[in-house]
């Protein structure tokens, strides 16, 4: 399983760089996540953490808790808070923030 794992990145990583458009990009990275949780776990983390460097910062936004990479690039942080109304300041949250997990 761990193999089918880090083929399922490695085949988003090839059509992440062929294609201009990914559809489907939510329901992709919800099965993504739902793989780590019921089946792999973390112990693909350091092969899937470089594979999601590649990737688009759509996707490396989506898929950061994965390898709990925490620094999103700039340009993705900064992309959602722009599209937020301006007559709703309280709407925009910053990504670039680290919050203490607790178990």
């Amino acid at each position: 399983m761990l193999e089918i794992g880090i083929a399922f990145y490695e085949m988003l990583q090839n059509v992440d760089q062929n294609t201009k458009h990914l559809s489907y990009m939510d329901p992709i990275c919800d099965f993504l996540y739902h793989v780590k949780y019921m089946f792999t776990g973390d112990s693909v983390k350091d092969q899937v953490e470089k594979i999601i460097c590649t990737l688009r910062p759509a996707l490396k936004l989506r898929l950061r808790f994965v390898t709990h990479i925490s620094k999103v690039e700039p340009a993705a942080a900064v992309q959602p808070a722009s599209s937020a109304s301006p007559a709703n300041p309280s709407s925009q949250v910053s990504t670039g923030v680290a919050l203490p997990v607790t178990q």
